[in-house]
């Protein structure tokens, strides 16, 4: 018989893992599962976090480095005879393509999805350059 926290320390392994060569690939299989977008205007993050609420999250922005951990808690109604959700603390680290604006970050989890916004500063969106014509 495997011991209960086998799957927590494999999965835990498989995130360090898949952060060392998130640059190289696309997609993946880390915890929790992120879909990420983008315009000139801002990032869209979302993630994957079933029976989470707000207070089990922690999200920072730094630079351009963007954190989402949390804890999965054990479940106490019973002694488990079978477990396949995730358990135990989690971390995923994104680097973003451009700076943003930590201000102005907005977060929100509906349904086990969480969102987050983040506005991309002002200096990094592309501007238009006007030329002058001298004669």
């Amino acid at each position: 018989m495997r011991h209960p926290n086998f799957f927590n320390e494999v999965r835990r392994i498989q995130n360090r893992f898949h952060n060392l060569f998130e640059p190289v690939w696309e997609g993946g299989h880390a915890y929790p599962a992120l879909n990420v977008y983008s315009d000139q205007d801002q990032i869209t993050v979302t993630a994957e976090v079933p029976g989470l609420s707000p207070e089990d999250l922690e999200i920072t922005v730094a630079h351009n480095l963007l954190t989402i951990s949390g804890e999965w808690k054990e479940y106490t109604q019973s002694k488990p005879r079978r477990i396949e959700r995730a358990r135990g603390n989690f971390q995923r680290r994104l680097e973003l393509p451009v700076a943003v604006d930590s201000e102005k970050v907005q977060a929100s989890v509906k349904d086990g999805i969480l969102t987050l916004v983040l506005p991309v500063l002002e200096s990094e969106k592309p501007r238009k350059i006007r030329i002058d014509v001298k004669e």
